[in-house]
Formats: C-alpha cells, structure tokens, sequence
C-alpha cells in the first residue's frame, strides 16, 4: 500500500514537473513570437519607406525636368516626407498665381505615372522672405565663388577626400575634411595656398583654417540614418509620438522620445522595445559598431517616463 503511494506521488511530482517546464518553455515561445512579429513588421516598414522616398525623388528629378523643360526653371522644389507636402518655390507671388494651374498638372501627371499619392501642394514665394541687403548679397556671391576656387583648386592638387566648408562674415573660411593626419602633413602650406588663390581670384582677404573631422562630428554623422529611421518608423507606429532628439554627452548615447503621453503605461514599454530593434536593424544593415546607448521616452511635460 505505502508502495502504491510513493508512486501515485512521484507520478503528481512528475507531471506538476512536466506542467512548469511546459509553461515556461510556452512563455520562451512567446516572447520569442513577440520578436519576431517586431522585427518582421519593422523590416517591412522600413522597405516601405525606402519605397516612397524613391518616388518622391524620382518625383522632385521627373518634374522638375519638366518644368525645366516648359521653361520654368527658376522653380523650386522640396517634399517634406513626415508632412507629404510639397512646396513649390517661385520668385514671386504673382509668378506663381498666374503658373499655378500648370505647375499642378504637371506635378500631378508625374505623380500618377510614379504611383506616389496623399500629398498637398504648397507654394511660397521668394518675394515673402527679406531682401538682402547690397553688403550681404555681395558676401554670399564672394562665399560661392570662394566654394567653387576651393573646389577647383583640390580637384587640381588631386585631393579626393570628401569636405565641408564654412565662411563667415569676418572672413574667415573652415575647411573640415574627412582624412588621415597624413593628409594635414602640409597644412600650413595648403592654408596659405587656398588664400592665395582666393586673393587672386576674388581680392578678399580670408583667414584660412584646415582641420581634420573630428571623431565626435564622425560619429553623429555615421548615425543621422539611424536617428532618420527612428523619427519616421516610430510616428508612423505610434500616435502617442510628438518629437526625437539625441545627446552623445554624457555617455551612453541618449535617444530620446517625446510623447503625448501622460503617465507610465505599457506604451511606453511598447515604443522602448519598438526603437530598440529599429537600432539593431539599422545598425546590421549598416555595419555599425556597437555603442552603448540609453532610449529615454519623455511624457507630455518632457519629463522621464522610464
């Protein structure tokens, strides 16, 4: 009798065993599906969004060839993606009340051929934003012209490392380049070479200063599509999302999301999760190295929900 006892209780122990590891193994499941239904639903987000940005450039290059073509080629163009607006720029309002029926066909023929829909037309004129004065007007013609010798002159010199310049009005030029410290050996001399030229050229005077990118403007660089990913795939997710921004000082890296929402609830576990595996999407795909970071998800009065 105590035999058939201890049996009947190995064998309750044994499934009551059997029960646990088959509910955690069903939770491990889960989650697992929750992941993978995460993933799988960003993935195909993110190559929506690749689609349409391809209509919307191929849009702004077929229409404003158009335009050109028709001989409208003082018009300007731009497409806000998170608005689907696009902004026609013309010189000045009257130019653009008496093209506007014609603009808007052309725009709207390329778009049905393009299959890119739900967007508004806007227009402004140039004449709305404040004349420039002659002082001015003359600094911007001299920054281009200073751009362009710049240019010319390293193309000249067989420098192909990429670049960004800045000028300012008391004449002093940036030159921020994407190099090796090899490539700042002869600075001082390309320094003096570049004000030269732009003497020579131009009779202004410039200050010019040549230094490498530093590690930090690489780094925010190299994460702009990162952040471009987080801003667009999270408002086209969640209602609650209101803004993005992004710190890296102090460290870890902040990314932080602005909301409408007015207390901690599972939203805000749900967006956490959601911009986490953007990250891990985009940095894959983007062969990143891998920073440490911290997602910050704010409330409606910016303060901290998590």
């Amino acid at each position: 009798m105590r035999r058939v006892i201890a049996w009947f209780i190995v064998l309750i122990i044994t499934i009551t065993a059997s029960f646990i590891l088959l509910g955690n193994n069903s939770n491990k499941l889960a989650f697992v599906n929750t992941e993978d239904k995460i993933e799988n639903a960003i993935t195909k987000s993110m190559s929506e969004t690749d689609n349409e940005k391809k209509k919307i450039e191929e849009l702004l290059t077929k229409t404003s060839q158009e335009l050109e073509d028709r001989g409208y080629a003082e018009i300007g163009l731009s497409f806000s993606f998170g608005e689907r607006i696009l902004t026609v720029q013309g010189q000045n309002q009257e130019f653009l009340e008496n093209s506007k029926l014609e603009i808007e066909k052309i725009i709207f023929n390329r778009s049905k051929e393009i299959k890119l829909e739900d967007f508004e037309v806007n227009y402004i004129s140039a004449d709305r934003y404040i004349t420039l004065s002659e002082e001015d007007e003359k600094l911007q013609e001299s920054t281009l012209k200073v751009s362009e010798l710049i240019s010319e002159l390293f193309k000249e010199k067989g420098y192909h490392y990429s670049y960004s310049i800045s000028t300012h009005p008391n004449k002093d030029i940036l030159i921020v380049i994407e190099g090796t410290e090899e490539d700042l050996e002869k600075k001082d001399e390309l320094e003096k070479l570049i004000a030269n030229a732009i003497f020579s050229q131009t009779n202004l005077e410039f200050e010019v200063e040549l230094r490498k990118k530093s590690e930090s403007e690489i780094r925010d660089q190299e994460w702009q599509p990162v952040f471009d990913t987080i801003r667009v795939e999270t408002e086209k997710e969640f209602t609650e999302y209101r803004g993005f921004g992004y710190s890296f000082h102090p460290k870890p890296l902040q990314i932080i999301i602005k909301t409408n929402i007015e207390k901690p609830n599972k939203k805000v576990r749900q967006i956490k999760k959601y911009v986490d595996k953007i990250i891990e999407l985009k940095r894959d795909e983007l062969l990143m190295e891998e920073i440490p970071y911290k997602i910050i998800i704010r409330d409606i009065k910016d303060k901290n929900l998590n």
